[in-house]
């Protein structure tokens, strides 16, 4: 569920060679998830899994569905702001082992307890 995707930040790779890179999920071109990969490879491969996609298809944003069987999901390199959002988000998430996923977009249902970096 997508619940369990919302947790704590890991800030470096699990060999301790450095940071994670911060990506995110286009749906449709609409930049809709941020979320930390080694690389982009890795970061296809979130993308590409069934059940994030079946968590997406679930969700509602403004009434409209934020995936659709005919979605394109695309990941990409995220732009600073969108750093700096995710960044702002994992801060405040509660700890965990698992990786952190942040919403860019409001979603129905969900409260947000913060929207962006300036946001405190």
């Amino acid at each position: 569920m997508i619940e369990e995707l919302l947790v704590s930040v890991r800030e470096q790779r699990p060999d301790g060679s450095g940071p994670l890179q911060v990506f995110v999920l286009d749906i449709d071109r609409r930049p809709t998830l941020a979320f930390e990969a080694n690389d982009l490879a890795e970061a296809q491969e979130i993308c590409r899994d069934a059940d994030l996609r079946a968590d997406l298809s679930a969700l509602t944003s403004d009434g409209i569905p934020v995936c659709t069987p005919g979605s394109t999901l695309s990941p990409r390199a995220a732009a600073q702001e969108e750093i700096a959002a995710f960044r702002h988000a994992a801060e405040r998430a509660p700890a965990s082992d698992q990786p952190t996923m942040a919403f860019l977009i409001k979603i129905d249902g969900v409260m947000v307890v913060t929207v962006g970096p300036d946001h405190a």
